[in-house]
């Protein structure tokens, strides 16, 4: 692995080696200017970089940190960046995930040793993440995430996993009925000690549905960011299908989990003022360049509706791709029984469509045929008695 350190100050170069010598090894270790950068474009797609930018020059650390996003060889870490929300989103924009607003040896270790891990398992077949994200509170995102994943881990052979990020306020395991001694935050607050036996301890398994929920309100508790992104690490490696509820508040952590997603529904009612916020979120994701990826959920429509879905998209400047009717009677049964909403029930067929969008591709569960079935049980029969 070859570690790269990019700055126009000799001391700043010294202040990295000093850090890292004694507890990483590099094959390499390339000390260079601005100038310098176009040598890391010669990195082979078989080769292994570690990229520490100096961004006390922010204008020519993120030009060099827009010229190598995209190639899975390199992981760049900035350092003294990422000092206001607008510079933050910039450098997530162009790839940057590992961000030290100040330098410090403890942090540089860590963030070497995170980008280190991720490198080594660049190639390890990861599963396809999608993330549902409420246009504001009330909008039933937590609803059509939850029955949307529990039906579509029906619908395939392998599990399907769906993590509840919304700490504060999540419900998915009261729809659920998955209420236990563990929660999503008991494996955030684990990131470095995950492995198979700790991780089934944690996760709730309903049939072919696994569930990290949300637990006990507990305001004072915080979880720095990037032990998210570990824990979506971890997950993408074991799932081949990963569903994230996101509170929508907009946190660093729901930008690093919309750009890793595959598919981003936000999840919308018709009423106009979560059209207008809707409308805010849809321009903070086009900041983040990922409307490509957005999908509007319009939840519960009334069938007189004073908006037609047309005035909607051109106030919202996003495509909707579902709609669900308004149903209480048949999601207040399901939670009642604390079951899987019923996939051939009224809103159940609509919802059903999200699903079969997340599973698209992937092995489909088979029903057993009961009159092969029959007629495999005679001839058995008459097998046993002829002999």
């Amino acid at each position: 692995m070859i570690l790269a350190t990019i700055s126009s100050d000799p001391d700043f170069h010294k202040d990295v080696r000093a850090s890292l010598d004694g507890h990483l090894r590099f094959e390499a270790a390339w000390d260079l200017g601005f100038g310098d950068s176009a040598r890391l474009l010669g990195i082979s797609a078989e080769e292994k970089c570690i990229l520490i930018l100096d961004f006390g020059d922010a204008d020519r650390a993120l030009a060099i940190a827009r010229a190598v996003d995209g190639r899975p060889q390199i992981a760049s870490i900035a350092v003294k960046g990422g000092g206001t929300r607008e510079e933050l989103l910039q450098l997530m924009q162009v790839g940057v995930r590992e961000v030290l607003a100040n330098f410090t040896s403890r942090d540089l270790r860590q963030a070497v040793s995170r980008a280190s891990a991720k490198l080594a398992c660049a190639e390890d077949v990861r599963g396809d993440l999608f993330a549902f994200m409420p246009a504001k509170p009330g909008c039933g995102a937590t609803t059509v995430a939850t029955y949307a994943t529990a039906i579509a881990s029906q619908m395939v052979t392998e599990p399907t996993l769906l993590l509840d990020f919304d700490i504060r306020l999540g419900v998915t395991s009261f729809l659920l009925k998955a209420e236990g001694i563990h929660t999503i935050v008991d494996a955030l607050l684990q990131t470095d000690q995950l492995d198979q036996d700790l991780w089934s301890s944690l996760v709730a398994q309903l049939g072919n549905l696994h569930l990290l929920g949300s637990g006990p309100v507990d305001f004072a508790r915080q979880v720095p960011s990037d032990h998210y992104a570990a824990l979506l690490d971890f997950a993408i490696r074991r799932y081949s299908l990963v569903t994230v509820d996101l509170p929508g508040t907009m946190e660093d952590f729901e930008c690093e989990t919309l750009m890793r997603s595959k598919r981003i529904f936000l999840v919308c009612t018709p009423d106009i003022g979560a059209l207008h916020v809707a409308r805010r979120k849809a321009s903070w994701l086009q900041d983040l360049r990922l409307t490509e990826k957005v999908a509007v959920i319009l939840n519960c429509v009334e069938r007189r509706s004073t908006l037609s879905v047309d005035d909607i998209q051109r106030i919202i400047q996003l495509p909707v791709r579902h709609i669900l009717p308004a149903n209480t009677a048949d999601i207040a049964r399901a939670v009642q029984q604390g079951a899987i909403l019923d996939s051939s029930s009224g809103l159940g067929k609509h919802i059903a469509r999200i699903s079969a969008e997340l599973t698209a591709g992937r092995p489909a569960y088979q029903k057993p045929n009961a009159v092969r079935r029959f007629v495999e049980y005679f001839s058995i029969s008459a097998a046993r008695d002829a002999t």
